[in-house]
């Protein structure tokens, strides 16, 4: 299963992300896969632990780890936009 697989399962599920971005360990409630304006496969989630807590942007391919946890999620998180300006196509999101 490659990543966007993971990532879509995770969305889908509730389940929140350990991945390892820019040799930086982070936890991640995944809300929207997509493509960005440049044309990149992009997750943007919640993070709840790495570089403190907040909306983040990660480009998949900057991705080096990634797995799915146990640890489930419910809702959104404030400030969620299911139509974020930032995707001019999205194949996932909650």
């Amino acid at each position: 299963m490659g990543y966007p697989d993971i990532i879509i399962d995770a969305i889908d599920r509730r389940k929140v992300l350990e991945l390892r971005y820019k040799d930086v360990a982070r936890r991640v409630r995944p809300h929207i896969l997509g493509y960005v304006g440049t044309g990149e496969l992009a997750l943007s989630g919640w993070q709840i632990s790495g570089t403190g807590a907040g909306w983040r942007l990660f480009h998949v391919d900057d991705i080096s780890e990634l797995f799915e946890t146990d640890q489930r999620f419910h809702g959104t998180a404030r400030g969620y936009n299911r139509n974020d300006p930032a995707f001019s196509r999205i194949i996932g999101r909650i």
